[in-house]
């Protein structure tokens, strides 16, 4: 089930972040993402319609979610079995989860009701020099909604931040989103072409194209960030030529991203086998490794 671009879904509000944007933020999950990285951290964000997440930490085997599905989506096995070919996402199972296991991933707001849900920490933003951040996903797929959303926010009183994979159409962009900003947060994933489209279904012209265009403009402040991901991004090769690339357009402050590996058990609660599965954080070798590469750079923070 897709969703409509003005009728997005949220996956969720995530309150009092410290990591995407400075200050105290409330940053919005929009489901729906262009690209499709085998890596993606946040994988409930990937499609753009409702999703059913069973935590398998959570779950105490108590089977009552087989027994309250009309479809018989669940069987023996209990969620760990769950037909999502027979499962209609009617919610009943996640209603009768008595450890909260199981959850539905995708709400839709009207852009007035989730205004009104953000504002409501604005004293937490204005006193630590915060806002919101719109995030995913992909908020771009949903211009007209984000930028109606963010026009608002921004007649509040509310400073926002976009995060973004820079795969986005330049003129809806420049027109919907980007008079509302004050921060567009950008990743640089893979330089080569073949090996982005390789390890994120695309390749990376636009998204290179639309960085370009928003480092040469001056009105919104643009910090570009590097997802490392090891044995994929984070090679010699692919950050040495991300590092060139970054300094012939006179860019000199940027953010890394250390690789997350939390993110593999969500991919498995949604049913969908990793496409990447290291289990281990970066190693303080590895983090070293980066920081050589970059060096000259101003990092954001430290990693």
């Amino acid at each position: 089930m897709s969703a409509p671009a003005d009728r997005p879904l949220v996956a969720e509000i995530k309150r009092n972040s410290l990591d995407d944007g400075p200050g105290i933020r409330a940053v919005v999950f929009f489901k729906g993402c262009p690209l499709h990285c085998v890596w993606c951290h946040n994988p409930e964000c990937i499609e753009p319609g409702p999703e059913l997440l069973w935590q398998a930490a959570r779950c105490i085997g108590c089977r009552a979610c087989a027994a309250s599905c009309p479809e018989q989506a669940i069987g023996e096995q209990g969620p760990a079995g769950l037909d999502r070919d027979k499962c209609n996402l009617c919610g009943r199972c996640v209603d009768e989860c008595p450890s909260g296991a199981l959850s539905a991933i995708g709400r839709y707001y009207t852009p007035e009701a989730l205004v009104e849900e953000l504002v409501r920490d604005k004293r937490f933003y204005d006193n630590s020099g915060g806002g919101v951040t719109l995030s995913g996903g992909e908020p771009t797929l949903f211009a007209e909604y984000s930028g109606a959303v963010a026009r608002m926010l921004k007649q509040r009183g509310v400073r926002i931040c976009l995060e973004t994979c820079g795969d986005f159409e330049p003129e809806r962009f420049a027109s919907q989103i980007l008079p509302h900003l004050d921060l567009v947060l950008v990743d640089v994933k893979l330089l080569d072409a073949q090996l982005h489209k390789r390890f994120t279904g695309r390749d990376n012209g636009r998204i290179l194209r639309n960085i370009e265009g928003l480092l040469a403009q001056s009105a919104v402040e643009v910090l570009v960030r590097v997802p490392l991901i090891p044995e994929v991004t984070a090679t010699p090769d692919n950050l040495a030529a991300i590092a060139a690339w970054l300094r012939e357009r006179g860019v000199g402050r940027i953010a890394l991203l250390p690789y997350n590996p939390l993110w593999i058990s969500k991919a498995q609660g949604l049913g969908r086998p990793p496409g990447y599965e290291r289990k281990a954080w970066m190693s303080p070798a590895e983090r070293d490794a980066v920081k050589n590469i970059f060096s000259g750079f101003i990092l954001e923070r430290d990693i």
